[in-house]
């Protein structure tokens, strides 16, 4: 049992790894600095819109540091990264970032992928993921 969450937590911890590699890399790749960059052109374009996109780019680097916090607890095997599952999946959704990593890759690979099944595959990986999660925390 101990030796099958291991696993899980090893197979989620390299998703947010990769994810975390692949936004890095995109940033160099377009000659910017991963986050640094975002937070510095969204605060000058910010100041032009709603209250509402200061809390939706706030939420989603909240997201951003939560994938960083919950990308190192399961790979040091930490138990309670349990709750970060719970509190990421909504804001995954909201902000199409999927737990499985490799679908924000594949889509940008296949020039002509169905949004809807993408969606279906995003929310599908975030069940899955919270399932995973909440049933071998609970084994071990």
């Amino acid at each position: 049992n101990k030796m099958s969450r291991r696993r899980i937590w090893l197979l989620w911890g390299a998703m947010d790894a990769i994810y975390l590699i692949w936004y890095s890399i995109n940033s160099f790749l377009n000659n910017r600095i991963p986050y640094l960059s975002d937070v510095v052109n969204a605060s000058a374009i910010l100041q032009e819109h709603s209250v509402v996109q200061h809390y939706m780019f706030v939420l989603a680097l909240v997201l951003q540091l939560s994938i960083f916090a919950s990308c190192a607890m399961f790979l040091l095997q930490k138990k309670t990264v349990w709750w970060l599952v719970f509190f990421q999946a909504p804001l995954r959704l909201v902000f199409v970032i999927p737990s499985v990593s490799l679908l924000f890759i594949g889509a940008r690979i296949v020039p002509h992928y169905s949004v809807a099944l993408m969606l279906g595959l995003i929310g599908a990986s975030e069940i899955l993921k919270i399932w995973s999660v909440w049933r071998w925390s609970k084994k071990c």
